[in-house]
């Protein structure tokens, strides 16, 4: 890393912007003492650290890259959805499609506290350009596998990558922007996620119909590489970010892995159970009992170990202990409950009832992004400006759950008013509350604790991605080969599992037709519920959230307000 020196030049203890673009805050901590935990020892600090946030085109620059590295990381989450069916007819391995996704979400979910201790005692800026590393190597795997398992291993490799990058880009948000803005560029990063969730099975079906699903992977290599290039070369930690002094060895005991080891084995067993359970194993067969049963051990014992590892957790207990904390973290898992039944789940309503492509479904899908990206930038902006936040999460969640019921009344023969209608409302509700927890705990939380509470977060968003989305995957399967069982016996199920939404009407015709796609809208209909209670239980913990102002932060100057002083990289 490169460093410069500062001109030393008397500077009153207020907020300045720098011939560099960057806004320099002197500030005193909770006591009315100046730490010393965060000033660089470049600068000369006795009882005041001095904070130095970005303005301008550089503020601009490195959030653009944020951005489009995060659009990167949320893509591959989904991107194989519509390249599943072209991957089996590569590898011909029906048994590991689940793992095709899930591997994915297991290791993004159970590393986000990782590398949160990574982001707390090493550089952020080498610990992003490795995050972004391990998912380009992740990415050349999988577009060269010769099976499942080199897939497998692939995706979840990306997962791991992902992790970190995700993670990492709230983190950077919060190091290089002023708090009064860290609001509206995290309401920002949010759409791009969403956004990037969303078009990421369209961009996987387009790449597998006319070229190769292999290029679902190829493509993170021509737009990742500038970004790792621009990350090497140009991103620098602020010089207000100081990191705890610690050994090798200590920052390895500070990652636990015996508690990585619980939480991804208990993941592990909790997804085979719910891929295996009253599909291709009946729910009272021994390797389900089992894998249940092994999941709640595990998951005990996660705890447990938690609990004796102090400071050393992966999620230090003393960060869910106030009622600020918990419910934030709690509101943060069930918000991403409710939304990602909808994501997943609203294209294939349309694809098997409606019979939509899968652009087509995207685009119905629209009014979803809109609303969710205005609900999302709205209360960025307005809680940046006001400092309140509460309001935002109780809101959101009634209006989550009017959308989520609405979308319950659908059916096979709603009008596009039906299926459009509750969207605005679904989407604008989960724009309004999604990302609050993060910006809540960020500003309540102590400087040294703000990687902890983003991983934490992040693992959150994760997990919901490993549970629901797995619950609601056997929940749907089941509810529709329930339905199938009593309206037509003799339709084979395997086949109907086996067969893609957009793939109905070219596999099955006539009565059989009527009756797979009217159990498919018991299947789906049944997820809404689920996404009805998770929106439901939203606002009902928006109501147990402290009322309470986000800690103010200091005024951001005008250039007339600048001094003479050079930038310093770190």
């Amino acid at each position: 890393m490169s460093t410069t020196t500062t001109e030393t030049a008397s500077t009153p203890p207020t907020a300045d912007v720098d011939s560099g673009g960057q806004v320099r805050v002197s500030t005193t901590d909770a006591t009315g003492h100046g730490g010393d935990a965060f000033a660089p020892a470049s600068v000369d600090v006795d009882d005041k650290t001095e904070f130095f946030y970005l303005e301008g085109w550089k503020l601009w620059a490195i959030m653009c890259t944020l951005y489009l590295n995060t659009l990167l990381a949320a893509l591959d989450v989904g991107i194989v959805a519509t390249a599943i069916p072209a991957i089996t007819d590569d590898f011909h391995q029906l048994d590991y499609v689940g793992w095709y996704g899930g591997a994915i979400f297991l290791t993004l979910s159970t590393t986000a506290p990782v590398w949160g201790k990574l982001y707390k005692y090493v550089s952020a800026r080498w610990v992003y350009f490795v995050s972004i590393l391990i998912f380009l190597v992740g990415s050349i795997i999988a577009a060269t596998a010769k099976n499942s398992i080199a897939l497998i291993i692939a995706r979840a490799l990306q997962g791991v990558g992902c992790s970190g990058s995700i993670g990492g880009s709230v983190l950077m948000i919060n190091y290089v922007a002023h708090p009064s803005k860290q609001p509206m560029f995290i309401g920002l990063w949010a759409t791009v996620y969403m956004i990037s969730t969303i078009i990421g099975p369209l961009i996987g079906g387009a790449f597998t119909s006319h070229v190769t699903w292999r290029w679902c992977f190829w493509i993170n290599l021509p737009v990742g590489g500038p970004v790792l290039v621009a990350v090497f070369l140009f991103f620098h930690v602020p010089k207000h970010v100081k990191y705890p002094k610690a050994t090798w060895k200590e920052i390895i005991f500070q990652l636990d892995l015996p508690g990585f080891a619980m939480i991804f084995s208990s993941l592990v067993c909790f997804t085979l159970a719910l891929q295996w359970g009253g599909q291709s194993k009946t729910w009272n067969n021994g390797s389900v009992i089992a894998t249940l049963t092994m999941w709640v051990v595990l998951t005990i014992a996660f705890v447990v170990v938690e609990y004796f590892q102090g400071e050393r957790a992966m999620i230090p207990l003393r960060l869910l202990k106030t009622r600020m904390q918990w419910t934030n973290t709690l509101y943060a898992l069930m918000v991403n409950c409710a939304e990602f039944q909808v994501l997943f789940y609203l294209p294939i309503y349309f694809q098997s009832v409606h019979s939509q492509t899968a652009i087509a479904s995207g685009i119905n899908t629209l009014p979803f992004i809109a609303f969710f990206a205005l609900g999302s930038m709205m209360s960025g902006g307005i809680i940046g400006k006001t400092r309140v936040f509460q309001p935002f999460l109780l809101v959101g969640g009634l209006l989550a759950t009017v959308g989520a019921a609405l979308l319950y009344t659908v059916d096979l023969n709603s009008s596009r008013a039906r299926y459009l209608g509750p969207q605005v409302v679904f989407g604008f509700g989960i724009g309004l509350g999604c990302q609050v927890p993060m910006m809540a705990l960020q500003s309540f939380s102590p400087p040294e604790d703000v990687a902890s509470v983003t991983s934490i977060i992040v693992m959150m968003n994760s997990l919901s991605g490993e549970y629901f989305v797995t619950a609601a995957q056997s929940l749907f399967a089941n509810r529709l080969l329930g339905s199938l069982a009593t309206s037509a016996p003799s339709i084979n199920p395997g086949l109907v599992l086996a067969t893609g939404a957009t793939e109905l009407r070219r596999v099955f015709n006539g009565s059989d037709l009527l009756k797979v796609i009217s159990s498919y809208m018991v299947g789906t209909k049944a997820v809404f519920a689920w996404s009805l209670a998770g929106a439901a239980f939203t606002a009902v913990l928006a109501l147990v959230v402290p009322f309470k102002k986000m800690p103010p932060v200091e005024e951001v100057p005008t250039e007339k307000n600048s001094v003479d002083e050079k930038e310093v990289a770190v």
